[in-house]
C-alpha cells in the first residue's frame, strides 16, 4: 500500500519547511509499502533544492522525495492538481508547508478509509499554535463535524473539513474527475470539499492530526477582521441555489451575515447587528423550504444548525451589547 503526500509552496520559510518535511518522514508509516512525497514549488524566488536534497539523504529507504519546480507561479490550486496527477498512491495525503503532522496521522486515516471504502476523503481536527506567539495566546482545538451529512450541513456555511489535515482515496478521486478550481483564493478547499462530496461521502474522525501553525503576518490570521471575499460568497450563493433557495440580495446577505466562517461566530459585528428578526426568520424559513424540494442536505441537521445560530442571534441581540461574547457549556 503506496502513500503519495502532497506539498505545495511558494517562498516558504526554510526552517518551517524543513520541520513539515520532517514531521512526514518521522511519522508512523508501520502501514505502508513505500512513500513518496511530492514537492510542488510555486514559483519560490530562492532555490529551495538544496535544502530538499539534503532532507532526501536523510529520508528512509522506503520514503521518496519528488521536487516539481513550477517556472512562474500559478497558485495553489493549479500546484496541488499538479502534486495530485504526479501521485500514484492508494491514497493521496494534503499538507502544508508550514504545518506538522501527528505521529499517528496516516496511520489512523488510511485505516479509516480501508474500512469504509464509501468515503472519499477523511480528515480530522487541528491543534492550532503561534509560531511567533505573544504572551497569553495559548495553544488551541479546531474541532470539525464528523459525519458526512452533518459536514454537508455545516459546509453551507463554512469550510467543514480541515484541508491541512486532508487524505484522499486516490481511485474514488480520479473517478470523479473533481480538482482545485484556480483563482480561488482561500475558498479553493471548501470549493473542492463541495464538489467531492457529490462522488463519495466525507468524513472527519473526531481527534488531532496536524499541528495547524499560524503567526500574525499569516493570511488567515486575520480572517477575522475580513469581510468575506468575491470566492466565499459566490460559494454561498452556489451553495444556496444547490438547496433550492433562490437567493436574493437581502436572503444571501442574511446569510453572509450569520455564517460561522471558518468557525468564527460572526464576520461583521455591526452589520449582523443590524439585520432585523423578521429578515433572521425569512433567511430560515427559506432554508427549510428549499431544502425540503430538493433533499440536498439532511433536513433534521439543517434545522438543528439553523436554529442554534438563530438561538445564539437572537440572544446576542437581547444582550443589548455587540461586543457580548457568546458562551456555550456544551
Amino acid at each position: 500500500m503506496l502513500l503519495s503526500v502532497v506539498m505545495t509552496f511558494k517562498c516558504p520559510h526554510p526552517d518551517h519547511l524543513a520541520e513539515a518535511i520532517e514531521s512526514i518522514l518521522t511519522a508512523r508509516l508501520d502501514s505502508f509499502s513505500a512513500l513518496e512525497l511530492i514537492l510542488v514549488d510555486d514559483g519560490s524566488v530562492e532555490d529551495q533544492a538544496p535544502l530538499i536534497a539534503r532532507l532526501a539523504a536523510q529520508a528512509p529507504t522506503h520514503c521518496e522525495l519528488k521536487h516539481i519546480v513550477l517556472p512562474a507561479n500559478q497558485g495553489v490550486s493549479c500546484a496541488r492538481n499538479i502534486g495530485m496527477a504526479a501521485a500514484s498512491g492508494d491514497w493521496i495525503a494534503m499538507h502544508d508547508a508550514d504545518d506538522l503532522s501527528l505521529p499517528n496521522r496516516f496511520e489512523v486515516s488510511a485505516r479509516y478509509l480501508i474500512t469504509h471504502p464509501a468515503v472519499i476523503a477523511v480528515s480530522g481536527d487541528l491543534q492550532v499554535f503561534w509560531d511567533d506567539a505573544a504572551e497569553g495566546e495559548a495553544e488551541s482545538l479546531r474541532l470539525f463535524p464528523l459525519e458526512h451529512d452533518e459536514i454537508c450541513v455545516d459546509n453551507l456555511f463554512y469550510c467543514a473539513m480541515a484541508q491541512p489535515a486532508l487524505m484522499i482515496n486516490r481511485a474514488l478521486w480520479l473517478a470523479s474527475g473533481v480538482q482545485y478550481t484556480p483563482k480561488m483564493d482561500m475558498a479553493q478547499d471548501w470549493d473542492f470539499l463541495i464538489r467531492l462530496a457529490q462522488h463519495g461521502q466525507l468524513a472527519n474522525l473526531g481527534e488531532p492530526l496536524v499541528r495547524y501553525r499560524q503567526h500574525h503576518k499569516q493570511r488567515t490570521s486575520r480572517v477575522n477582521g475580513e469581510a468575506p471575499n468575491l470566492h466565499v460568497q459566490g460559494i454561498w450563493q452556489r451553495q444556496l441555489a444547490q438547496l433550492g433557495v433562490s437567493s436574493s440580495d437581502a436572503i444571501l446577505k442574511t446569510h453572509s451575515l450569520l455564517s460561522p466562517y471558518w468557525l468564527w461566530v460572526l464576520n461583521d459585528l455591526t452589520q449582523a447587528w443590524e439585520v432585523l428578526p423578521a429578515q433572521v426568520d425569512e433567511w430560515y424559513g427559506e432554508m427549510l423550504s428549499g431544502n425540503a424540494q430538493t433533499g440536498y442536505v439532511c433536513a433534521k441537521l439543517l434545522r438543528q444548525k439553523l436554529s442554534r445560530i438563530q438561538h445564539n442571534w437572537r440572544a446576542w441581540r437581547l444582550s443589548a451589547d455587540p461586543a457580548t461574547q457568546l458562551q456555550r457549556l456544551i
